[in-house]
């Protein structure tokens, strides 16, 4: 084949600061940028430079959170423009529209788009020269560790993974590990980008608050919005262990097509500490039972859990708080008028509550519980419901917790004050029983 000289960043080269990127030994990198630095643009050239360059047939995958969006933002646009390079070069490759990827006929080697939702196709590969992934905060958090990581171990393949945070969740805990070198790039940080264009954009995530603006432009670790526990101070996460000394805890959320929740929790007076944390999908209480008790803590003089726990299994004739009994672990239940009411109790817990490092998930959890994105700035929204997704169940259980560890007095209701003695004592009996709690 006679030789061509290919721009793989074609139409432009790389900025200064994606070849300090470029140019770093580091096996394992992870980019921070704000949005327009062109990290996905120098992840696609670096991958097709990598497969260019293979002597041994490999594949060069760019993973983003979903194959839709691998197809409309990277094959669509950046994949375009390099192909356009080999056309006008005439230099040969192999396009595989359905399949998002390119072979090159000199080496057998392919670069190819893939989406993260997809688990089962990205398992047990182990014929990657190199991997680079892109927002990676919106992945699964287990994909990298359980998934990717194994990959890489044939090839000894490097990695570079890229992406704006969207608060303190993959990306964070990654850049909190220590294996991948941090490289931290703000949206001034593109030489390249028109300083209009960008200020234009910094004016408009301005308008959407000083958080929004700190991460998708100076792409700053900020708590997200809406977060439900905003209060808690980071700083709270460290470094201790179980005490046998202090009473120990559980709280349950108990799943049915959700994951179930457990928290280990320790209060030491005005303190909560939270010593571990634990939740799986698809398995039985047995499950659960053995991993309480594998532990190495002592039997909890404490536990509570959610009244969904009271619904009787149709396999077992028993509710799950039924079978915890029976193993000795006996859960308090108690009425909650509202989820709004059990978090304003867990809002006088959350200033006091220290997080082990033991816990990282239950950090992680904290840091990602958020409400949904307003649609009025006059909304009240300690009102609202917090969304229920991956981060929702522990902080469920933590509630519970809460809740039923010191159970709040209820707030007469200002709309229906009584308006005669029998009134008033029908409601104080009403308030009671409200507040009755339940030992199942």
């Amino acid at each position: 084949m006679k030789e061509v000289k290919i721009n793989i960043f074609a139409p432009t080269k790389p900025h200064a600061n994606q070849a300090i990127v470029l140019d770093d030994p580091s096996r394992f990198k992870l980019i921070r940028a704000g949005r327009k630095w062109r990290k996905t643009s120098m992840m696609v050239s670096w991958q097709m430079e990598n497969a260019l360059l293979c002597t041994q047939g490999l594949t060069y995958p760019l993973i983003l959170p979903y194959q839709e969006q691998a197809r409309e933002s990277v094959w669509l646009d950046h994949v375009a423009r390099i192909l356009y390079e080999f056309d006008k070069k005439e230099f040969p490759y192999k396009k595989n529209e359905q399949g998002l990827s390119i072979t090159f006929p000199h080496n057998k080697a392919r670069f190819k788009l893939l989406g993260a939702n997809n688990e089962i196709a990205l398992r047990s590969i182990s014929n990657w020269g190199a991997f680079a992934g892109d927002e990676f905060d919106d992945w699964k958090p287990h994909i990298w560790y359980e998934i990717i990581r194994p990959n890489l171990m044939t090839h000894k393949a490097p990695a570079i993974i890229g992406g704006t945070p969207k608060g303190m969740k993959n990306m964070y805990r990654l850049s909190q590990e220590g294996i991948f070198k941090e490289f931290h790039f703000t949206s001034y940080d593109n030489p390249d980008l028109d300083r209009g264009e960008l200020d234009t954009l910094v004016a408009e995530a301005k308008k959407k608050g000083n958080d929004y603006y700190k991460q998708e432009i100076l792409a700053e670790y900020v708590k997200p919005y809406g977060l439900v526990y905003k209060e808690w101070d980071l700083g709270h996460f460290i470094d201790f262990d179980y005490d046998a000394n202090l009473p120990l805890h559980l709280a349950f959320d108990f799943g049915v097509n959700d994951p179930t929740a457990i928290v280990w929790i320790q209060p030491n007076n005005g303190e909560t500490r939270v010593i571990d944390y634990y939740e799986a999908n698809n398995a039985d209480l047995n499950h659960f039972i053995q991993v309480i008790k594998a532990k190495p803590y002592k039997t909890p003089e404490f536990c509570a859990g959610d009244v969904a726990g009271n619904a009787r299994e149709l396999t077992t004739g028993k509710s799950p708080i039924k079978i915890l009994e029976e193993a000795g672990f006996y859960v308090k239940t108690s009425h909650i008028p509202s989820i709004p009411s059990q978090i304003r109790t867990a809002h006088g817990f959350v200033p006091h509550l220290f997080i082990s490092k033991k816990a990282a998930r239950f950090r992680d959890l904290i840091l990602n519980y958020r409400y949904p994105e307003k649609k009025s700035e006059i909304l009240n929204q300690s009102n609202e419901i917090p969304i229920h997704d991956e981060w929702s169940h522990g902080m469920r259980a933590f509630e519970y917790w809460c809740w039923n560890y010191n159970p709040p007095t209820q707030e007469l209701n200002p709309i229906s004050q009584p308006n005669s003695s029998k009134e008033l004592l029908d409601l104080i009996n009403n308030r009671r029983k409200a507040r009755q709690l339940s030992w199942m």
